[in-house]
């Protein structure tokens, strides 16, 4: 009752302290001053990607015809000795496995790091550049360079699974695992938290030996950490909660996703008009970067004609961006419906090479997304609310198609198992089963109100650079310069500070479980003496007694 009537007299004094300001008037009142004190802020940012148009390009710096206020250097793969049209590469996409992608992914991270070091290095030098923003994939010489300069880095990534170790009850599927490990067997969990690990310890070892031969090169010191130099560096991750599986940060790793620009190409004249005449349309690409086989595709455009003729939807639109229809028209010789579709020549199936993506998800027509499940295309999907059809082929996508499904957007099919029934059957679920869409809606506002935190990101960027004006040192030449292995030491969380032994507090509970089994054991002690005393007096007092009794007789 007490705390009731406190609670009540704390609104009662509220009330009366809005009234006083109101009768107060505005000239009593002060406003707060917002402004911040920008002067010898160094302002010079270099963004770095090295691998795929989508995760920096995309979000961030864009193509620049979104933003030409923004110099931009792209080149190619064949930049590095890696033709994206290679039999590596297409035998990867193809053939490989989830880890024969990952190894190969990093024997290109090692041959790669020289070139992109090179030119990270005259492009730093050209704008006098004062932070490095770092896209965290394969990008070891955007790290290695900001140390050697004394300059600030900040990374970013799709998620948190390069940016540090996941915590035990997260895992990648690449690996056999599954994104979420909260209901797998004890088996399971053992596997994937101990014997994977392990495994992949053993196989870095190249990778680790190679980057550093790499780093003597340009004389960068060696660095035997697999996540690279970015221990007390600020970790940008492009995803959300809802989206992204739960799990405790330190200050340094923020999330501020999903990142997506304020505008988008609209819709062309024929797509409009395709959509318009098709209210269950189904679009179907594969981002920027991966493919499939010209079979799969073949699949594929057998399931969208099952589709058709079933009557469970009406268009689809495929842009087919990096796919080659020609070795699908070779494959189809036998067919006219699917020689018909790759030709664009089908009614019902528009195809193009290239298509404005959000502008075809935002339209009202279109019912499901079949998508590679990257992280841009995922956001999209999200901020869109149109339910998914996962194809993952690589990277971040099959964790990408596990969450989605999890969250219950979204249905999964495997490159190497494509059924035209399962495909059918998936897309009926996707369009007939209304949780699919209200669980797209959900996300939809989770998806709306994070992308707010772009601004946020930018604003943590801008607190780092501020950082280096007062910890910096200039040089002689006027520009700052840092310790980095200092810098945002403050956000570093103490147990990392402690070490692993005081910083999980084992020395701690070592302690008090000895205590704990000495006083047991003391305990333990005293209760056997106790009970050996009592069971010793009671014998000799029997035997008293039968001595007396047989002295009495």
């Amino acid at each position: 009752m007490f705390l009731k009537n406190l609670f009540t007299l704390w609104h009662f004094a509220i009330f009366i302290a809005i009234l006083i300001n109101q009768s107060l008037g505005s000239e009593d009142l002060i406003k707060r001053d917002v402004s911040l004190d920008r002067n010898n802020v160094p302002k010079n940012i270099l963004v770095t990607s090295m691998v795929g148009r989508s995760r920096i390009q995309r979000n961030y710096t864009a193509q620049s015809i979104y933003y030409r206020s923004i110099p931009q250097v792209i080149f190619e793969n064949d930049y590095i000795g890696l033709d994206s049209k290679s039999s590596e590469v297409n035998k990867a996409f193809l053939e490989d496995g989830y880890e024969k992608l990952l190894a190969k992914v990093r024997k290109i991270s090692v041959q790669s790091y020289v070139p992109f070091y090179n030119i990270y290095t005259k492009v730093a030098e050209e704008i006098n550049a004062d932070l490095f923003f770092c896209d965290i994939l394969m990008n070891y010489p955007c790290f290695d360079l900001a140390w050697k300069l004394g300059k600030p880095a900040v990374g970013i990534d799709c998620g948190f699974s390069l940016i540090k170790p996941p915590p035990s009850y997260m895992s990648d599927p690449i690996h056999g695992c599954h994104a979420n490990m909260e209901n797998e067997s004890f088996y399971n969990r053992f596997r994937c938290e101990i014997l994977v690990p392990l495994k992949l310890t053993w196989k870095v070892r190249s990778t680790i030996k190679g980057l550093n031969a790499q780093r003597a090169i340009v004389d960068v010191e060696p660095h035997d950490n697999m996540f690279g130099r970015t221990s007390n560096t600020l970790m940008l991750s492009n995803s959300f909660y809802g989206f992204e599986i739960p799990h405790a940060n330190s200050p340094l790793y923020q999330e501020i996703g999903p990142v997506l620009p304020d505008t988008f190409p609209s819709l062309t004249p024929t797509l409009e008009s395709f959509l318009t005449n098709h209210p269950r349309t189904i679009y179907f690409a594969l981002g920027t970067i991966v493919f499939i086989s010209p079979q799969n595709v073949i699949t594929l455009l057998k399931s969208f004609l099952e589709l058709i003729n079933q009557d469970v939807i009406d268009g689809v639109i495929w842009s087919t961006v990096r796919t080659d229809t020609s070795d699908s028209l070779q494959l189809a010789n036998s067919s006219a419906q699917i020689s018909s579709i790759l030709n664009n020549n089908h009614p019902h199936i528009h195809v193009s090479k290239y298509s404005p993506q959000y502008a075809i998800l935002s339209h009202e027509n279109t019912r499901v997304f079949l998508s590679h499940g990257g992280a841009s295309s995922s956001h999209e999907s999200m901020y869109t609310a149109t339910p998914m059809l996962v194809l993952p082929i690589m990277g971040d996508q099959p964790s990408n198609a596990e969450k989605l499904e999890l969250a219950g957007m979204a249905l999964r099919i495997s490159k190497w198992d494509l059924n035209v029934n399962d495909i059918v059957s998936k897309v009926k679920r996707l369009l007939n089963e209304e949780s699919f869409k209200k669980n797209a809606e959900r996300l939809q506002f989770l998806a709306k109100v994070n992308s707010k935190r772009k601004y946020r990101a930018a604003d943590l960027i801008e607190i780092v650079l501020n950082t280096v004006k007062y910890e910096g040192v200039e040089d002689e030449n006027g520009r700052f310069k840092i310790n980095n292995e200092n810098l945002l030491r403050d956000w570093i969380t103490p147990d990392l500070r402690m070490g692993f032994i005081r910083g999980k507090y084992l020395d701690v509970y070592a302690v008090a479980i000895i205590l704990f089994l000495v006083l047991c054991g003391v305990f333990g002690y005293a209760l056997w003496k106790i009970a050996r005393y009592t069971y010793i007096r009671f014998s000799e007092n029997r035997i008293s007694q039968k001595h007396l009794k047989r002295k009495g007789e």
